[in-house]
C-alpha cells in the first residue's frame, strides 16, 4: 500500500514537471476593434507591440522593450515588418503556382495512364490473334500491363 502511494506521488510529480517544462509563451494585445488577441508570437513579431500572458495565473506582464540598433527607428521596424509581409506574399504566390503546376502534372499523368491502358488493351487483342510460339507469354505480359495501367 505504501509503495503504491509513493509510486502515484512520484508519477504525479513527474507529470507536473513535464507540463511546466513544456509550457509555451503566450502573447496578448488589443486589435483595432478593442478585442483581445492571443498568439504564440508577438504582434508583427515585435515584442514591444504585445504583452506576455501567463496561462496559469491569467496575468499579463509588459515585455521589456527590444534592444534596438540605435540606427533603427520605429519606421525602420515597420518597414522590416512590411518587407516580411511582402516576402510572405511572394512565398504564397510561389506556393499557388506550384500547386497549379502540380495539378497540370497530375492531369498529364492521368492522360498518360489512360493512353497506356488503351495501348495495352489493343496489344492484348492483337496478341490473341497471333499465331506464334510466344502468344501465351505475350498475352500474360499484356494482361499484366492492363492491370498496372488501367486501375
Amino acid at each position: 500500500m505504501r509503495h503504491k502511494v509513493l509510486k502515484t506521488s512520484l508519477a504525479t510529480l513527474l507529470l507536473s514537471t513535464i507540463i511546466v517544462v513544456n509550457a509555451a509563451e503566450v502573447f496578448t494585445w488589443r486589435d483595432s476593434k478593442g478585442n483581445n488577441e492571443y498568439s504564440d508570437a508577438p504582434k508583427q513579431m515585435v515584442p514591444a507591440n504585445a504583452q506576455k500572458f501567463n496561462v496559469r495565473t491569467h496575468s499579463t506582464t509588459s515585455l521589456a522593450p527590444p534592444v534596438q540598433n540605435p540606427s533603427l527607428s520605429a519606421s525602420d521596424v515597420d518597414s522590416i515588418a512590411a518587407k516580411q509581409a511582402e516576402v510572405n506574399r511572394q512565398i504564397e504566390e510561389q506556393n499557388r503556382k506550384t500547386a497549379e503546376q502540380n495539378k497540370k502534372i497530375e492531369e498529364q499523368n492521368r492522360k498518360n495512364r489512360e493512353e497506356a491502358c488503351k495501348t495495352s488493351k489493343i496489344n492484348r487483342r492483337i496478341a490473341e490473334n497471333l499465331r506464334t510460339n510466344q502468344r501465351d507469354s505475350l498475352i500474360k505480359r499484356y494482361d499484366d500491363e492492363i492491370r498496372n495501367n488501367c486501375n
